[in-house]
């Protein structure tokens, strides 16, 4: 009984900031607004979530799992491209607050790895150049991607995809 209530009271204090959503900025919500909209109380909220910043670290961790479904991260490339589009409300402000995306990290992790077995395999990989490269990547990949979600996402996920894994794959070539 104790986990569904729980779990009823997490669902609700979500919802609310999705609904309070609509009308600020995640940046500009406060711990108050979401306990009055979900109707709880403060030390509920905090029973369950360090802060607000936590909230919303495991929103992103809800938004994953959800849509990946056991789906293994990286695997298919565009999923991630495709959550970040269907819930660009949220990702939007929290890219916007230099959150960082544990999707996100994942994905260019898994990225990484295999870009990392290509070069051992042609003989060319240098783990110096590769670091870097890597730290390259990856903060490219989140300024591209904070980039389109700013601007509303004008192309769709998959041609966003398309694009950013092009200039990745090209200097590897």
């Amino acid at each position: 009984m104790a986990d569904r209530r729980k779990e009823y009271t997490k669902r609700v204090i979500r919802e609310s900031v999705f609904k309070i959503l609509k009308k600020k900025r995640l940046s500009d919500i406060t711990v108050k607004e979401i306990c009055e909209d979900a109707d709880v109380n403060r030390a509920t909220f905090y029973r369950n979530y360090l802060d607000i910043f936590d909230l919303y670290e495991k929103m992103e961790e809800d938004l994953t799992t959800e849509a990946l479904k056991g789906e293994e991260p990286g695997k298919n490339r565009y999923r991630v491209f495709e959550i970040f589009y269907k819930n660009k409300v949220f990702y939007k402000d929290y890219f916007e607050m230099r959150l960082a995306s544990g999707l996100l990290r994942t994905t260019v992790k898994v990225l990484m790895d295999q870009i990392m077995e290509l070069l051992k395999r042609r003989g060319t990989f240098d783990e110096a150049q590769f670091e870097i490269s890597y730290q390259y990547n990856y903060s490219g990949m989140v300024g591209a991607v904070r980039d389109w979600l700013a601007k509303g996402c004008p192309t769709e996920a998959k041609e966003f995809a398309d694009t950013v894994y092009g200039f990745v794959a090209r200097q590897y070539r």
